[in-house]
């Protein structure tokens, strides 16, 4: 028995296997395909670069942000000074302008806003790249400190610039009370300034 042949009752049916023929594409249908290619090329790179850099501010004010929560919360519930610093190393803080170069975060037993051998190191945030971090406000630019009540005693802004675009720069507004606060602009409503001088 033929595969393409079918018996039922006696009679047999035949099956026809058709295949319809490909003919390609029309002239007008490869220009019309090439000119949409060639405007989501010249498109792309650009949208693609502007997601990247915004990424990028976005995981660097998401890691300082966590980072300070979590500071804020280990000087509440041990009841002792909690400071987080600037610190290329992971062990010792750092005078800098740069905070992208990393922080740490430890007990600071002793008040005396440097971290010793003796001092529980909590955190290291190894550096962040294509990112810049400045903080401006009052009291020092190089380290802040949690109390036992949460609150660090001073005002300041966090300003996140990516290297690559200053377009996409947030600032994250730190109160004396230790709360943050994510914003387009410093606050007051002026832009951010991206100058590390």
């Amino acid at each position: 028995m033929d595969v393409n042949t079918l018996q039922k009752g006696g009679m047999d049916r035949r099956l026809s296997i058709s295949s319809k023929v490909n003919t390609g594409f029309t002239l007008f249908e490869l220009i019309t395909t090439l000119a949409v290619i060639a405007v989501i090329s010249a498109i792309v790179p650009g949208v693609s670069a502007s997601i990247i850099n915004t990424n990028k501010v976005a995981v660097a004010v998401n890691k300082i942000a966590a980072d300070m929560a979590y500071a804020r919360t280990q000087a509440i519930m041990r009841a002792e000074n909690v400071q987080l610093c600037k610190s290329t190393d992971g062990i010792k803080c750092i005078k800098s302008r740069q905070w992208e170069s990393g922080w740490i975060i430890f007990v600071d037993a002793n008040k005396n806003r440097k971290r010793e051998k003796t001092e529980i190191l909590l955190k290291y945030q190894p550096r962040l790249d294509t990112v810049n971090i400045t903080y401006r406000g009052s009291g020092s630019s190089n380290y802040l400190r949690f109390r036992s009540d949460g609150a660090t005693g001073v005002n300041g802004t966090f300003a996140f610039c990516s290297e690559a675009s200053r377009e996409h720069a947030r600032a994250l507004i730190l109160f004396r009370t230790g709360r943050l606060r994510l914003s387009k602009t410093r606050p007051g409503g002026k832009p951010i300034s991206c100058d590390r001088s």
